[in-house]
């Protein structure tokens, strides 16, 4: 009798111990599991938000490459023309308050004496030392003509040419009319080394001279 408790006994012990190494076994491969549950499916979300930030950086940067490669240039912001158009105004209003325009005596054929200090040289492509030559055909009647077309805003096609001729060492001076013989002019211009013709002074006269 005591051996058949004994083995009861032994038996039961046994069962217990089979119990709890199989609840063992259980937990871990519960654990396996939801680690590998977690590990196959819980990181794909993070991967694709790294993926969804990383594109819209990837786009950003291809379209500064665009831009760059591209070189097509971006239209000025009103404030900037604005502040271009402050700083050009003026210049372009200091240039018109240094032009002088004073009447002509009274009884003579000047309207009036204008003089610009902004006239500039209107450029040559003849060497020194310079001689002055007026014959129609030459390239110094012609530098002539440009300077009186720059001072007086006519292009040469639009003159008729009256009179150039000589005004002392290097100075030349022009009597021109419209095409249409409705403004008349008298300018004077003079040499500048290196440079060409200059104007120094536009008389707009009352008749055709």
């Amino acid at each position: 009798m005591q051996q058949t408790g004994t083995r009861f006994a032994t038996r039961a012990k046994r069962r217990k111990i089979n119990r709890w190494l199989n609840g063992a076994i259980a937990v871990v491969v519960l654990l396996i599991l939801i680690v590998g549950w977690n590990i196959l499916f819980g990181g794909e979300p993070s991967h694709k938000a790294a993926d969804a930030e990383a594109k819209p950086a990837a786009g950003a940067d291809g379209a500064k490459r665009v831009e760059i490669e591209t070189g097509e240039p971006t239209a000025p912001s009103e404030t900037e023309e604005a502040a271009s158009g402050d700083e050009s105004e003026p210049a372009e209003e200091e240039a018109e308050q240094d032009v002088t325009a004073t009447p002509g005596p009274p009884g003579s054929n000047i309207e009036k004496e204008i003089v610009n200090p902004a006239w500039q040289p209107v450029g040559t492509t003849q060497s020194e030392p310079h001689e002055t030559v007026f014959k129609k055909d030459s390239v110094d009647w012609k530098e002539m003509l440009d300077a009186v077309s720059y001072a007086t805003g006519i292009a040469p096609d639009d003159m008729i040419v009256w009179f150039i001729g000589n005004n002392g060492p290097n100075k030349a001076v022009a009597t021109i009319s419209t095409r249409d013989q409705t403004a008349h002019y008298r300018v004077y211009i003079e040499w500048v080394t290196n440079e060409g013709w200059k104007p120094t002074k536009v008389q707009k006269l009352r008749k055709k001279p």
